[in-house]
């Protein structure tokens, strides 16, 4: 009488599965955290353009997270203007996140096309 043994699919292939410690994500992906509240739009985009230029010269995609930006001490949508200059030409996909709806809204006006 022959025994089956059941076996680890992975150990059947000779892989050892990775533990926590070994386990590695490679991440395009650079986080800039740029938290406005009491700054004004010009050094917060002087912020964001430092963070852009640290994710060009590592060769990352910048994932620009704008927190308490309805505490800005400026205008927000002076901000956002900056920002849409400041992206122009950038060689890379950026994106935004922020909790406040500001950007989202002014996001959608942006997409929303022009009535006939």
């Amino acid at each position: 009488m022959t025994e089956q043994r059941k076996q680890d699919p992975a150990a059947a292939v000779g892989v050892r599965p990775s533990s926590p410690e070994s386990f590695q994500v490679e991440t395009r992906e650079l986080q800039l955290k740029i938290h406005c509240r009491g700054k004004t739009a010009a050094l917060a985009l002087e912020e964001v353009r430092l963070g852009l230029d640290e994710a060009k010269a590592q060769g990352r995609d910048p994932l620009i997270i704008l927190e308490d930006l309805g505490f800005l001490q400026d205008s927000v949508a002076t901000l956002i203007k900056g920002l849409c200059r400041g992206l122009v030409g950038y060689p890379g996909t950026v994106t935004f996140w922020e909790s406040s709806g500001y950007t989202e809204a002014f996001l959608s006006v942006m997409e929303a096309a022009p009535e006939s």
